[in-house]
């Protein structure tokens, strides 16, 4: 029983350090979005501009190149970063199972103690009571 306790310690503790990595990736999926909505609002600014100015017009064109191959590059990132998450979230599930097992089998294993008491108890009473019930006979000397 003491060894099934530190077993599901052990899932357990694991199960949190999955939910910590869970909570990281997805704060780094927040950051990139935010990274990538100011990207795209510095684009529009860059393209706002570059419609007054003449010069700025002129080197749009490789701006916006750059600009688009760094959004892709960020757009790349964003699907791994996803696709670590399903990886993550199925590992959690996992790590959910295993640890649910551990707690199944301490809850029958105390359940089995449970009723080896009880049958230990209830032995021990009809001793008792068979042994009060030899005392009460009279003798048949």
């Amino acid at each position: 029983m003491k060894s099934l306790r530190t077993l599901l310690k052990l899932a357990n503790r694991d199960l949190e350090t999955l939910r910590r990595e869970m909570a990281a990736q997805i704060e780094r999926q927040s950051a990139l979005e935010q990274r990538i909505a100011g990207h795209d609002q510095t684009i529009a600014q860059e393209q706002k501009l570059a419609q007054r100015d003449y010069e700025a017009s002129r080197v749009f064109g490789g701006y916006a190149a750059a600009a688009i191959q760094r959004r892709r590059a960020m757009v790349s990132e964003g699907a791994m970063i996803a696709a670590d998450i399903e990886q993550i979230r199925a590992l959690i599930t996992a790590a959910h199972v295993e640890a649910r097992k551990f707690e199944r089998l301490i809850e029958l294993e105390e359940a089995r103690a449970k009723v080896a008491a009880e049958q230990r108890e209830s032995a021990e009473l009809d001793d008792f009571a068979t042994m009060r019930a030899a005392r009460a006979r009279p003798s048949a000397s």
